[in-house]
C-alpha cells in the first residue's frame, strides 16, 4: 500500500461507504451537484495561502508584510518581493473549469520536481506532491522555473494547493466514515497517493526559500530548527474506581501487581496505577526537558468516557505535581462533544474556569474532528487545537508539521486559534496500525526526521494506560530520547 514504510501494514478500520484508490486523481461520491457550501476563495485567500508558503520558507512577518500580491491578471497570481521591486514570483491561477472539477470532488495529484538550480540538501525531499493541482499531468516538470532574471514561475496553482490542503477540504464532502464517525486515512488524497507521510506544505516551503534566496542574495533565512511537543490526553485516572479495569491489569496485560495497587487505591486512599502511569510519563518528559501538556476531560460517564471529576481532591494535587513539573494543563473535550457545540460550551467552560487560564487549548476525544470543529473552538476562544491527526495511520493529515492558523473555510476567514497537527497517537500504533514496538520505533524516527528537515514541531500523544503494554513502555523512552532537549513550541506567543 502507499504511503507506508516498506513492510509495514494499515489495517482497515470499517467504513460505512468505500472508495477506491487511484494513484493520480481522487474523485468523491458528489457527482449530482456542486457542493454549495464550498464556493471558490475569497481574494483574502490567495494572501493567506502565500502567507503560510512564506513562512515555511523561513521569512519572517514583516519582510512578509512587505510584498505585494498583484491578482490584476487573470492568469497569474504575482507575488513582489519588495515594494517598488520587479522581483517577482508567478503562480499560474486555476481556470473555472478546474474549479468546477474541484467543487464537484474531482481531484488531480501531480509531481513536481526541484528546479535545476536548487541545492538539494534535504535527502527526505526527493519531489514535491501537489494534491488539489491545476494541473492534470501526473508530472508537471520542475516546481519552479526561473524564466527571467528577476521572475521565477510555478508550475502548478500553488497558493490553492496549500489552502485547500491546509483548510482540510476534502473532508468537506460526503464520505467514507469509521465506526466513530471520522474521516480515516485511507479515504484521504494524501493516503490514495502515497504521500501522507510526507509534510508536502512544508516541502514547499523548503523549496521557496531557494527561490528567494535567489531573488534575494543578501536575505538569510531563520534556522531551521526540530521542536517538540508532548501530549497525554487522560482518558482514565483511577476515578471513579472500576474492578473491571483493576482485574484487567492482571488477565489482559499480566500485570497483578497493578491490579492490587488499584485495589488499594480504593481502600486506603493511595495513589492508583493509572495516576502513577501519568506521573512517570510526565517526570519522563520533563528529565528531557521537553514541552508537555496534559489534557483533562469534565465528562459523564459514557460507553467512551470514563466520567472522572476533576475537581476531586486527588486530582486536584496530582494537577499540581504535574504543573510542578512543568506540564501545561489543557483540555479534551469528550466524545459525545463531537459535532455537539453545547455540549462542549459546557464542558469547555468547566475546564477552562477549573484550570484559571485565560486562555486554553487541548484536543477531541477520539481525534472526532472535523472542519466545522475549528469554527466551534474558535467561537469558545480557544486558545489551540491539536486534534488534527488520523487515528487510524500516523502521518501530516494536513500536509505540515508547522502550528498554523487554518482558514475557516465555511466562514471565508483566517481563525484566531492556532492548529498544532498531530502526528502520532501510541494507540494509533498498536491499535490500527499493528504494529511491533520496534516497527512503530522505526516509523516514528522517520516523522521526526521530516519535522527535524523542515523545521517543523514533532507533536505526540501517549496515553497513561500505555505504559501497561509489553514493549512500548521501553520505545516510549527511546522516542524521548531521540528528542530529548528540543526546543519548544511557543503556542502563547503564536496565538497573540
Amino acid at each position: 500500500m502507499p504511503g507506508l514504510t516498506p513492510g509495514l501494514r494499515l489495517t482497515r478500520i470499517h467504513l460505512t461507504e468505500f472508495i477506491p484508490s487511484q494513484q493520480t486523481m481522487t474523485r468523491f461520491a458528489v457527482v449530482s451537484r456542486a457542493r454549495e457550501e464550498a464556493p471558490g476563495p475569497n481574494p483574502n485567500a490567495a494572501r493567506y495561502a502565500i502567507e503560510q508558503l512564506a513562512r515555511r520558507a523561513q521569512v519572517d512577518d514583516a519582510t512578509i508584510q512587505s510584498w505585494r500580491v498583484d491578482d490584476s491578471d487573470r492568469d497569474y497570481l504575482t507575488v513582489y518581493l519588495g515594494a517598488g521591486t520587479r522581483k517577482r514570483v508567478r503562480f499560474p491561477r486555476i481556470r473555472n473549469g478546474a474549479w468546477d472539477q474541484i467543487n464537484r470532488g474531482i481531484f488531480h495529484t501531480s509531481t513536481a520536481a526541484w528546479w535545476p538550480g536548487a541545492n538539494r540538501n534535504c535527502e527526505v525531499i526527493p519531489d514535491f506532491k501537489i494534491p488539489f493541482s491545476s494541473s492534470s499531468q501526473t508530472h508537471s516538470g520542475p516546481l519552479f522555473i526561473a524564466d527571467a532574471p528577476e521572475s521565477f514561475t510555478c508550475a502548478v496553482d500553488l497558493p490553492t494547493s496549500i489552502l485547500l490542503t491546509l483548510s482540510r477540504f476534502e473532508e468537506m464532502f460526503p464520505s467514507p466514515k469509521d465506526i466513530h464517525g471520522r474521516f480515516p486515512a485511507s479515504a484521504s488524497i494524501s493516503w490514495q497517493n502515497g504521500f501522507l507521510h510526507r509534510p508536502i506544505v512544508d516541502e514547499y516551503g523548503v523549496a521557496f526559500e531557494q527561490v528567494v534566496r535567489s531573488l534575494l542574495p543578501g536575505w538569510i533565512p531563520a534556522e531551521r530548527r526540530l521542536r517538540v511537543r508532548i501530549s497525554h490526553d487522560v482518558d482514565e485516572i483511577g476515578l471513579p474506581f472500576s474492578f473491571r479495569s483493576a482485574v484487567a491489569k492482571t488477565f489482559r496485560y499480566a500485570r497483578p501487581f497493578e491490579t492490587f495497587r488499584d485495589l488499594g487505591a480504593a481502600i486506603f486512599g493511595i495513589h492508583a496505577t493509572s495516576q502513577v502511569q501519568l506521573k512517570q510519563l510526565v517526570q519522563l518528559a520533563a528529565k528531557r526537558r521537553l514541552d508537555i501538556a496534559v489534557h483533562w476531560k469534565c465528562s459523564e460517564c459514557g460507553p467512551h468516557d470514563t466520567g472522572y471529576d476533576v475537581h476531586d481532591r486527588r486530582i486536584s494535587e496530582l494537577m499540581n505535581e504535574l504543573k510542578s513539573l512543568g506540564a501545561e494543563m489543557g483540555i479534551h473535550p469528550s466524545y459525545v462533544t463531537f459535532q455537539s457545540p453545547k455540549q462542549l460550551r459546557g464542558e469547555v467552560e468547566s475546564l477552562v474556569a477549573l484550570l484559571g487560564e485565560r486562555s486554553a487549548g487541548g484536543r477531541q476525544d477520539y481525534l472526532r474532528w472535523s472542519p466545522n470543529t475549528w469554527v466551534e473552538w474558535d467561537k469558545l476562544g480557544l486558545a489551540y487545537d491539536s486534534s488534527v491527526g488520523f487515528a487510524d495511520h500516523v502521518g501530516f493529515r494536513a500536509g505540515t508539521c508547522v502550528p498554523y492558523r487554518p482558514w475557516l473555510w465555511s466562514e471565508q476567514r483566517e481563525a484566531k486559534l492556532v492548529e498544532i497537527p498531530l502526528l502520532v497517537m501510541d494507540s494509533t500504533l498498536y491499535g490500527y496500525m499493528k504494529l511491533s514496538a520496534n516497527q512503530a520505533l522505526m516509523v516514528v524516527k522517520d516523522i521526526v526526521d521530516r519535522c527535524r528537515a523542515v523545521g517543523g514541531v514533532f507533536t505526540i500523544a501517549w496515553h497513561n494506560t500505555t505504559l501497561l503494554r509489553s514493549g512500548y513502555s521501553q520505545i516510549y523512552r527511546k522516542i524521548l530520547d531521540e528528542i530529548a532537549f528540543s526546543a519548544k513550541f511557543d503556542w502563547r506567543a503564536a496565538s497573540a
